[in-house]
C-alpha cells in the first residue's frame, strides 16, 4: 500500500464506524441515527469488565485475530467501553464493520466467491450473528418509539485485485453507504442505494430475525483510478446533485493539496463545516506513482467539474423550479401566506394607512379596506347615535326627577353664545323656570319641615292628655266605691265631665277641632289647653300653606317640564349644543363627551385594525389567493411581507414565474448538460462486469 492511500473520519454524531482499508479491501459502515436512536443503559454488572463483555458478545465466536486487526477493533470499541451510555447506531456500525473485515481478511470468506448468492447470504449471517449475540450478552432492549430498531447499520465494501492495466472490483453493500470509482471519465457510482421512493432504507443490518441482503456488482476498471467506500455524510450535503457535489469536493481538495495527508485534512475540514452527520471515506488510488501524478491526471477534469459546479450553484434556484407545475411552484407561498395570515395582513394595513404602495396591496385588498371604512363609519355613527340617545334618556329622567339640582349641576354656569333667538329664549326661560321651581320647592320643603315638627308636637300633646285621662279615670274608679253622698255624686259628675272633656280635647289635638268648652272646664290646666290651642292654630296654618305651596310647585312643574322638553329637543337635533348648554359635571355624569363615541371608535386605530383583520380573516381564502397572485404577477419586485417567508423558497417562487414569462434558453442548455453528466455518474451500476 503506497502513501497516497488515506481515510478520514469527520465525526458529528459518532454513528459512523472508522473506515477500513488494506491491500484489496475498503469498508465503510454507518449506524442509522434515526432508527438506532435508542440509548442503551448498560447494567452496572457489565461495567466491571466492559471491554471483555463487548469482545465476548460481539466477537465471542472468533477464535483469534491478527495484531493489526486487533488494534483496529480496539479503536472501534473504545467509545463503547468508555463508561458512557451510547446509541444503538454507534454499537451497530462498529460490530458490523469489524466482523466484515475479519471475515474477508482472516476468516472463512477470505477467498470466497462473492458473486455466489449463497456465499453472500452466509457472510451476511456471520456478520449479523455478532449483533444478536451482543443483544443477548447485554440484554439490550428496543426503544419505545415506532421505527426504532436494535443495532441498525449500513455496510458497503469493495474487494479488489489488480491485473495488469485493470482493477477487478467487487462491490458489496446493504443500505445507503456507497462505493465509488474515480476514473479518467470522472466519478462513477459502483453501488445502488437500498431506498424506496421516500428515501427510507429498505435493506440493512439490525438485530432481528429478518435476513439482510448483500448486493453484488463486479466491474473491470482501467488504471489509473481511485476506489472509495463512503458513508452517506459524504454525499447527502449535495442532494439532489450529490454525485456532482462529491466529485467537485474531491477534485477541489485534490488540486489544492500537496499530499494525501493534506487532502484528507482538507476534506475533513470541509465536511466539519457543512455536514449534518458523520462523514467517512476510505480513499485508495491505484496505478499512480505519487500524489503529484494523481493531481495531474485529474487536473482537466477538475476544471470541467468546477465550471459545471459553479454554474449549477449560480443556477440552483432556477434549476430547482424550471420543470415544476404551477401548483407545485406556488404551494409553499400559498400555504405560508395562509399560515402567517395574521402577521401578513397587519403589515399591508400599515402600508395602506401610510398611503404607500406595495405589490401585495392589490386593488381588491384596497377596495375591501375602503368599503370596510365606509361600513365602519356608518356603524360608528349608528353606535354613537345610540350611545348619545341612551345618555340623553338618562339625562332626561334625571332632570325630571331632580329639578332642584338643574341649576347647580346640569346647566352651564357660563353665558353661552346663541345663534338662534328661539333657542336663546327657550334656554333662558328654562333657566328662569328651573330657578323659580327650585325656590318653590325650597319653600315647600320648609313647610314640610314645619309639618314634621308639628307632628312631633302633636305626639307630645297627645301623650300629656292621655296621662290626664288615665288619672281622671283612676280617680273616678276610686270615687265609685265611696259612700253614696251628695258630695260623692257631685265628684263623680265632675270626673265624668272632665273625662269627657279630655277625650274631646284629645280629639281636637288629633283632628284639629275647637277647644272652647274644654277651656271652661279645665282652667287649672291652662298651660296644656293653651298649647293645644296653639297647635291647632299652627296646624291649620301650616296645612293651608303647605297645600298652597304644593299647588304652586305643581303649576311650576308643568311649566318646567314643557320648557325642558322644548330645550331637550334641541339637544337631540344638534349634539353640538350639549357641551355648550350643559355643565362639565353633567357631560361627565351622563357620558355625553368623548365617551359618547362607541367602543370601537374610542379604541382608536388599534381597534379598527383588529376589526378589519377579523373581517379579512372571514374571507381568508380569497385574500390569500389575491396576495399570492399579486406576488406571482410582480415576480421582479419585493414586498413588505417578504420577511414572512423563507427567503430561498420565496426566491424559487419568483424564479418560476420569471421563467414562465421569460423562457431562458441558456437554462435549458445547461439543464441538458447537467442531465448528461448526472447520467454518466450512474453509467456503471446497471452494467456488472463492464470494463471502464
Amino acid at each position: 500500500m503506497n502513501d497516497n492511500v488515506f481515510k478520514f473520519y469527520s465525526v458529528l454524531k459518532n454513528e459512523d464506524a472508522m473506515p477500513y482499508f488494506c491491500d484489496g479491501l475498503l469498508v465503510a459502515a454507518d449506524g442509522l441515527g434515526g432508527s438506532g436512536s435508542t440509548v442503551h443503559e448498560i447494567d452496572k454488572g457489565h461495567r466491571k469488565d466492559m471491554r471483555g463483555d463487548v469482545l465476548h458478545g460481539a466477537f465471542g465466536d472468533i477464535v483469534q485475530m491478527s495484531p493489526g486487526l486487533t488494534q483496529y477493533v480496539e479503536e472501534l470499541i473504545a467509545p463503547m467501553i468508555d463508561g458512557r451510555d451510547d446509541t444503538s447506531a454507534l454499537w451497530a456500525s462498529r460490530i458490523v464493520i469489524a466482523r466484515c473485515v475479519y471475515a474477508l481478511t482472516e476468516g472463512e470468506f477470505k477467498e470466497a466467491d462473492l458473486s455466489d448468492d449463497k456465499v453472500r447470504a452466509r457472510l451476511a449471517d456471520f456478520i449479523a450473528r455478532g449483533l444478536h449475540d451482543t443483544v443477548r450478552e447485554f440484554g439490550l432492549q428496543n426503544g419505545k418509539y415506532d421505527g426504532q430498531l436494535l443495532l441498525p447499520t449500513t455496510l458497503a465494501f469493495i474487494r479488489y485485485r489488480e491485473e495488469g492495466d485493470l482493477v477487478l472490483a467487487e462491490t458489496v453493500w446493504a443500505g445507503d453507504s456507497r462505493c465509488y470509482a474515480l476514473t479518467g471519465e470522472g466519478l462513477k457510482l459502483l453501488s445502488v442505494d437500498d431506498e424506496d421512493s421516500s428515501g427510507a432504507i429498505t435493506n440493512l443490518f439490525y438485530a432481528d430475525n429478518k435476513k439482510v441482503r448483500l448486493n453484488y456488482l463486479r466491474h473491470e476498471i482501467a488504471k489509473p483510478c481511485v476506489l472509495m467506500a463512503v458513508s452517506d455524510g459524504i454525499f447527502d450535503p449535495f442532494d439532489p446533485h450529490d454525485h456532482l457535489g462529491v466529485e467537485h469536493t474531491l477534485l477541489s481538495a485534490l488540486q489544492k493539496s500537496a499530499s494525501a495527508q493534506e487532502m484528507a485534512e482538507a476534506l475533513t475540514h470541509f465536511y466539519d463545516g457543512v455536514h449534518g452527520d458523520d462523514a467517512t471515506m476510505a480513499f485508495v488510488p491505484l496505478g499512480f506513482s505519487d500524489f503529484g501524478e494523481i493531481k495531474r491526471a485529474f487536473e482537466r477534469r477538475a476544471e470541467t467539474i468546477s465550471e459545471i459546479a459553479r454554474m449549477q450553484a449560480e443556477m440552483s434556484s432556477t434549476l430547482a423550479v424550471a420543470n415544476l407545475s404551477e401548483e407545485e411552484a406556488g404551494h409553499y407561498v400559498f400555504s405560508r401566506t395562509a399560515d402567517r395570515f395574521d402577521h401578513i395582513v397587519p403589515l399591508l394595513l400599515d402600508v395602506a394607512e401610510r398611503g404607500e404602495k406595495d405589490i401585495a396591496l392589490t386593488p381588491a385588498f384596497c377596495d375591501f379596506i375602503a368599503n370596510f371604512g365606509k361600513t365602519l363609519k356608518a356603524e360608528a355613527e349608528k353606535a354613537r347615535r345610540e350611545t348619545i340617545d341612551r345618555a340623553l334618556a338618562e339625562l332626561d329622567s334625571y332632570v325630571r326627577k331632580h329639578p332642584e339640582l338643574v341649576g347647580s349641576e346640569i346647566l352651564t354656569a357660563g353665558e353661552p353664545v346663541f345663534h338662534d333667538l328661539m333657542l336663546q329664549s327657550q334656554f333662558n326661560d328654562f333657566k328662569r323656570i328651573s330657578k323659580d321651581l327650585a325656590t318653590a320647592m325650597d319653600h315647600g320643603n320648609a313647610w314640610e319641615e314645619k309639618s314634621k315638627a308639628l307632628a312631633g308636637q302633636k305626639q307630645a300633646l297627645h301623650k300629656a292628655i292621655q296621662e290626664k285621662i288615665e288619672r281622671c279615670r283612676k280617680e273616678f274608679d276610686d270615687a265609685w266605691y265611696e259612700k253614696e253622698t251628695e258630695e260623692t255624686k257631685k265628684k263623680r259628675r265632675e270626673l265624668i265631665l272632665m273625662l269627657t272633656s279630655w277625650y274631646y280635647l284629645d280629639n281636637s289635638v288629633k283632628f284639629g277641632w275647637g277647644v272652647q268648652n274644654a277651656d271652661k272646664l279645665m282652667r287649672e290646666d291652662r298651660k296644656l289647653i293653651l298649647d293645644v290651642q296653639d297647635y291647632v292654630s299652627d296646624s291649620r296654618t301650616v296645612d293651608s300653606n303647605a297645600r298652597t305651596q304644593r299647588n304652586m310647585i305643581d303649576r311650576y312643574m308643568d311649566t318646567y317640564l314643557r320648557s325642558w322638553r322644548a330645550l331637550f329637543d334641541w339637544f337631540k337635533k344638534d349634539n353640538r349644543l350639549i357641551p355648550v348648554l350643559l355643565s362639565e359635571t353633567a357631560v361627565r355624569m351622563f357620558g355625553l363627551g368623548t365617551a359618547a363615541a362607541p367602543a370601537e371608535e374610542r379604541a382608536g386605530a388599534k381597534g379598527k385594525k383588529e376589526r378589519l383583520l377579523y373581517e379579512l380573516s372571514k374571507n381568508k381564502e380569497a385574500v390569500v389567493a389575491d396576495i399570492v397572485a399579486a406576488l406571482a404577477k410582480e415576480y421582479g419586485k419585493t414586498s413588505v411581507i417578504d420577511g414572512q417567508y423563507n427567503a430561498t423558497k420565496l426566491d424559487l417562487f419568483r424564479v418560476y414565474y420569471r421563467l414562465k414569462n421569460n423562457p431562458d434558453n441558456a437554462i435549458q442548455t445547461f439543464e441538458q448538460r447537467l442531465s448528461a453528466i448526472e447520467g454518466s455518474y450512474t453509467s456503471l451500476v446497471g452494467h456488472a462486469g463492464r470494463k471502464v
